[in-house]
Formats: C-alpha cells, sequence, structure tokens
C-alpha cells in the first residue's frame, strides 16, 4: 500500500468515526438573527426545528461571508466539529450578503449595497448613492459649493454686485445633484 493510499484509508476512517449529518428544511420565519448569525429550521422530515444554526462556518472572528436566508425558503445544513453545531451549506433564497474582511464590511441586499470601511461609507441605493465619512459627505460638500455660487457677489469700487446673473443654473445644479447623491 502506498503512502498516499494509506493517507486516504485513514481519513475515511476519521470521517466514519463522527457522527457528521446534512439535512434539508425550512427557514422558521423570523428566526434569522444577524446579531448573533444564526437561525432556526424546520427539518423537511417535520421533526422539532433546528436552533441556532450558524450563518457563518468561521468561528473565533468576524471574518467571512454571511449568507443571510429568507424566511420560510429551503436551505440545506449540515453539522460541523460533531453533533449539535449546525451551519447552513446552501439557501434557494437570499435576503442579504455580507463579507467582512478585517475593516471592511460589504452588505448587499436586493435594494443596495453598502461598502464600509472604518469611517468611510459608500451606498448604492437603487435610484441615488451616498459617499460620506464621519463627519462630511460628497453631497453636502457639492451642495454648499453650489449654494456659495448662487449667493457669490464682487465687491467692485462703487457697489457689491448682485448675485449672478445665471443662478438658475446653479439652482438647476442643486436639483439634478440630488437625483444622484442623496445626503
Amino acid at each position: 500500500m502506498t503512502r498516499n493510499a494509506s493517507k486516504i484509508k485513514e481519513g475515511i476512517r476519521t470521517l466514519t468515526d463522527k457522527p457528521f449529518e446534512i439535512i434539508s428544511g425550512t427557514v422558521v420565519s423570523g428566526s434569522v438573527d444577524t446579531g448573533e448569525y444564526t437561525f432556526s429550521v424546520q427539518p423537511s422530515d417535520t421533526s422539532q426545528p433546528i436552533e441556532r444554526v450558524m450563518l457563518s462556518t468561521i468561528t473565533g472572528n468576524s471574518n467571512g461571508v454571511i449568507l443571510v436566508p429568507k424566511d420560510n425558503s429551503n436551505v440545506i445544513i449540515g453539522t460541523i466539529d460533531g453533533p449539535g453545531a449546525w451551519a447552513l451549506i446552501k439557501a434557494n433564497e437570499l435576503e442579504k450578503v455580507i463579507v467582512t474582511i478585517g475593516n471592511v464590511v460589504y452588505e448587499m441586499d436586493n435594494t443596495q449595497v453598502n461598502i464600509k470601511n472604518g469611517n468611510v461609507v459608500f451606498n448604492i441605493g437603487t435610484s441615488v448613492f451616498k459617499m460620506s465619512t464621519s463627519g462630511e459627505s460628497l453631497y453636502g460638500i457639492l451642495k454648499d459649493l453650489i449654494t456659495g455660487l448662487t449667493l457669490l457677489t464682487v465687491s467692485t469700487s462703487s457697489v457689491a454686485s448682485t448675485v449672478p446673473v445665471n443662478v438658475s443654473t446653479f439652482t438647476d445644479l442643486l436639483t439634478r445633484l440630488s437625483n444622484l447623491l442623496s445626503a
């Protein structure tokens, strides 16, 4: 017997010694807890619901991919690390996906995409997008700039000028800005 064949046999023996299990079921309505990253599953065989099924197979840190299934969607779950430790393997409908790597969090659902890196946020909605930090937003800066231009006056040797003759152009820009960015 070769060394590789011996390793394969040992691996199969190890797997058969542990009670791993894979089952299908339905997500119990209202059971998804994104704070704890768990949910409950009603097994297809109509036995008792399985509670505290993990949404992520990564334990011990917050990095990883979290798949959040929709209520009443069909799922496949499996035991990991022995009996009683269930994790989501597959879902036929998702409510949300969260990817975390260090300080960067990418969160997506059917209406928006959010990317957060520390205090910097980039949000893409269905009609507008938002870029901001803890103290400023791109919308706020551009709005202040355009508003300042509408109030622009220039001092001359005799009198201060009036507001620009093309003030309506700047007012139109404010409307267009609201169509693209949100506060």
